[in-house]
């Protein structure tokens, strides 16, 4: 971009970086964006970016923030223990842009009690990036609410419709984008019934699916939550049987949760963290002497590819920061950034 105004022009046109950013995921420049916990001074939140081939490790200073999605090149980044007043940031790491998101239109009065989870993810259908706020009063106000940000608007809308039914639910555990649609698992305050909630970011409609009961049974060994797969969601149900895991994946299909697969991994302490493609899924293993090292199992295969990736010893795997991640130009031009 130094060399010419000409060159500068033709790498900030919105054609060249939308070329740009197809050509590497048509070539499979998928990597694993992975956020780890060190305490080797004070505890602060690191993150890691693995190449797709060599899985030499780059890291990032993100300021300790949490990841809330990745899409395109961009990462949702707030605070790892979420409120009202924690900033939010969208940022792209290769070219180091970011985006300060404006304050919420939630209110909350300070006795009350609440739960907000943040989603990130791309919408194709109206070409923007939106972040779904999830709060859930827990004593004092019951009710939930419900905003959307636009990248390109650059501001919060607040959900006035909500139905009903979603009132008596709180909000249990995961979060996931696929298709510009957020998912959460919520369940009732009452009982033992918990549900698939999705809310269409274009459209604004809200849809339930109750989970299985297989499912409902082991609420506690989903790991990872909700994770985006083929076009849609899926949930990974475990379920330890020494020396390995079994591994049910359950696929969002026509609002309905279907058993899709049953895989099952070897090895000491296998952790499925999410999918870095369609079949191929990353696994945290602990050794024999305590040490932590990522491979990746293809469920068409069945083999293990150990990618030869060794955390350090001072740092832990944080499962809810994992990710994919594709290089971008994305925030290069036309939005308001920060450097």
């Amino acid at each position: 971009m130094c060399v010419c105004k000409s060159w500068r022009d033709l790498i900030e046109s919105s054609s060249f970086i939308g070329r740009h950013l197809n050509r590497n995921v048509k070539n499979h420049g998928l990597t694993f964006l992975v956020g780890l916990e060190c305490t080797e001074v004070k505890p602060k939140i690191r993150h890691s970016i693995f190449s797709n081939e060599t899985f030499k490790a780059t890291c990032l200073d993100m300021g300790g923030f949490g990841l809330y999605g990745s899409s395109n090149g961009l990462v949702c980044l707030s605070c790892k223990s979420l409120d009202l007043h924690c900033p939010v940031t969208i940022c792209n790491p290769l070219i180091m842009r970011f985006v300060r998101l404006p304050v919420t239109n939630v209110s909350c009065p300070p006795k009350y009690q609440y739960r907000c989870v943040l989603t990130f993810g791309f919408n194709s259908r109206l070409n923007d990036y939106k972040v779904v706020r999830l709060v859930t009063f827990i004593r004092g106000k019951k009710c939930n609410e419900v905003e959307v940000y636009s990248l390109s608007t650059n501001s919060w809308k607040s959900i006035g419709v909500i139905p009903p039914w979603i009132y008596a639910l709180g909000w249990h555990s995961g979060r996931a984008v696929s298709n510009g649609i957020a998912y959460w698992i919520m369940g009732r305050e009452e009982g033992d019934s918990f549900h698939l909630v999705s809310f269409d970011t274009g459209s604004e409609v809200f849809e339930q699916v109750l989970l299985p009961e297989a499912i409902v049974e082991g609420i506690e060994g989903v790991e990872g939550e909700i994770q985006a797969y083929k076009e849609s969601v899926c949930l990974l149900q475990c379920e330890r049987s020494e020396p390995e895991l079994h591994v049910g994946i359950w696929v969002l299909q026509e609002k309905c949760l279907n058993k899709m697969h049953t895989v099952v991994i070897p090895g000491i302490w296998p952790m499925p963290l999410g999918f870095k493609t369609n079949d191929e899924l990353l696994v945290n293993y602990v050794g024999k002497k305590g040490e932590i090292y990522l491979a990746i199992y293809n469920l068409q295969t069945k083999q293990i590819n150990e990618t030869r990736v060794n955390l350090p010893k001072h740092c832990s795997l944080d499962s809810d920061t994992v990710d994919t991640y594709v290089e971008s130009l994305l925030l290069l031009k036309g939005w308001s950034t920060q450097t």
